[in-house]
């Protein structure tokens, strides 16, 4: 570990950090993936009354925020910085090759990007970009192609952040219904078609042979209902 811990990444560091430590979650993000984590740096850095870590300028593109410059700093790492492959209309960073370890860094930034990734890397990309879009402050009532007003972050409410996972069962729990089911299995055992049922698959095609048949529904009367 380094004597001093001075040091602010540039954008570059913090991407292929950030590449690199969600590798180690086992976790490949892909572009937009990517692009979201740098966003919400900035936002986590803002909601802690601190200055935004990317220098970049984020704008309402399309669907939500984007930095146009970014695009050019990831093609140029995609030559050697980034493991870069092509998955479907996207990028994925496999590895990033030579990836800060942060050791040197200002402590406090180094605590801003692995909260961000504590928080947001493990989130699915439908969860984070319903997260991005509509539980951060520079997107209320954001303007399509117009700069985000960056400063709303410090108005998050604190039901913005992600909610705690639920409690993972503990091993006494586990045993118990794994008892449950074994004693359910025994009182219910599986009952066999005889013969076979069948599926219909097409209404169309498997009713269309009873389409004319009637039947007489009898209703008992008085209070046999």
């Amino acid at each position: 570990m380094p004597l001093f811990r001075n040091t602010k990444p540039d954008l570059t560091a913090i991407i292929a950090y950030i590449v690199a430590r969600a590798k180690d979650r086992g976790i490949t993000l892909n572009r937009t993936r990517l692009i979201k984590l740098l966003y919400l740096l900035d936002v986590e850095r803002i909601r802690n009354r601190s200055e935004p870590l990317t220098g970049l300028n984020w704008v309402f593109f399309h669907y939500g925020p984007y930095a146009l410059e970014l695009i050019d700093t990831l093609e140029s790492m995609e030559k050697g910085q980034l493991v870069a492959t092509p998955w479907h209309d996207s990028i994925l960073y496999r590895a990033a090759p030579g990836a800060p370890d942060g050791e040197d860094w200002l402590s406090s930034i180094r605590r801003a990007v692995d909260g961000t990734l504590e928080r947001y890397v493990a989130l699915d990309t439908n969860e984070l970009l319903d997260y991005v879009y509509f539980r951060t402050g520079p997107m209320t009532n954001a303007k399509r192609g117009e700069p985000l007003d960056m400063g709303r972050a410090r108005h998050d409410a604190t039901h913005r952040a992600r909610p705690l996972d639920p409690p993972k069962p503990s091993t006494e729990l586990k045993q118990r219904l794994a008892g449950w089911r074994i004693e359910n299995a025994r009182r219910l055992p599986a009952v066999s078609l005889d013969p076979p049922g069948s599926f219909i698959d097409d209404p169309a095609e498997d009713l269309g042979p009873i389409a004319n048949v009637h039947t007489r529904l009898n209703v008992p009367e008085g209070n046999e209902l």
